[in-house]
């Protein structure tokens, strides 16, 4: 058995190694421990930011995995970021938050170590639970609309379904109604199956866009076709998440699944459809957006920049442990 993995991390592509490694040396010590992804791309992450570059080295212990990370850091005329001066900065906090023993040290000849501990003996007993908060409304002359909003548990993910019928409605309500049902009744967990029968579902209709998303404690699996937008907010910054062109049903879509180690535990999601306005873009400073309840968040979103000439719909996620 391996109980010692090293990677070399100088550029972005290694963090795509890192990540593969990880999960074969975990896989051939028979440990299971999800956050240990998530913390060791933010300590490559923290490398390649600040750190010019550096390794990553895990080691097997008995009651769970050591996560050490060094860099050499950054001459002063290097460009790049500077290491925050206030604190540990958003990806260490997260580390710091996923660790059951956190350190940091200073070497003597520059750069920084970092170490994390992560026990998977008190991994048990805890499980991933998903806060979910929801809020739709039609087009101001319709009674129904046309969207789809849909969340479940699925073994130890979540799915997150949100999806756009083109049109206004009786006609569109009633195709999303068709969806709906399919994804309540559905227990595919695979997202390029759940694509296949969506895009089933929909042919000969004007068709939809769609977030089809599978959450995990440290992993987001989705696909995102058309013109529906999703972020990831933290407490410092915010990200669009990724996706492609087209309207499932109508056009052949050259389909592609994005997976990313997030933790929702540390971050929030919001997806929103197009009957949102453009001008919102959510940001660290909206305070409301982590002190809400996601149900709250999803209704004031609503409210305050829906568009009264389309249907819109916002789901709104963050983890928890319980």
């Amino acid at each position: 058995m391996t109980e010692k993995l090293e990677v070399d991390i100088a550029v972005e592509a290694d963090l795509f190694i890192l990540e593969y490694r990880l999960k074969k040396f975990m896989e051939k010590s028979n440990i299971d421990i999800p956050s240990a992804l998530l913390v060791a791309r933010e300590l490559a992450t923290n490398i390649l930011k600040y750190g010019k570059k550096g390794f990553i080295e895990v080691k097997l212990k008995e009651d769970g995995l050591c996560l050490v990370a060094e860099d050499i850091g950054k001459a002063d005329g290097d460009n790049g970021e500077k290491r925050p001066a206030g604190g540990l900065g958003i990806g260490l906090e997260v580390v710091k938050k996923s660790s059951n023993e956190f350190e940091i040290e200073r070497k003597p000849g520059g750069g920084r170590r970092v170490k994390a501990t992560l026990k998977a003996s008190n991994q048990k007993g805890k499980n991933f639970v998903l806060q979910v908060g929801t809020a739709s409304k039609p087009h101001y002359l319709e009674e129904e609309s046309g969207d789809v909003c849909v969340w479940k548990k699925m073994g130890e993910k979540y799915m997150l379904f949100v999806a756009d019928v083109l049109g206004h409605g009786r006609k569109a309500y009633e195709v999303a109604k068709v969806i709906e049902l399919y994804v309540k009744n559905s227990t595919e967990g695979n997202i390029d199956k759940i694509y296949a029968d969506l895009e089933g579902l929909v042919r000969g209709t004007r068709g939809c866009v769609a977030f089809v998303a599978l959450v995990s404690e440290s992993m987001i699996e989705y696909i995102n076709v058309g013109n529906i937008k999703a972020w990831i907010v933290d407490t410092e910054t915010v990200r669009r998440t990724m996706g492609v062109n087209g309207v499932i049903g109508r056009m052949p879509i050259s389909l592609k699944i994005f997976k990313e180690p997030i933790s929702l535990l540390h971050s929030i999601l919001v997806v929103c459809t197009d009957g949102i306005k453009n001008q919102f873009i959510p940001s660290p400073d909206m305070d409301w957006i982590r002190t809400l309840s996601p149900r709250d968040v999803a209704l004031k979103i609503i409210k305050e920049f829906s568009i009264k000439e389309d249907d819109a719909t916002v789901l709104v996620a963050r983890g928890e442990m319980g």
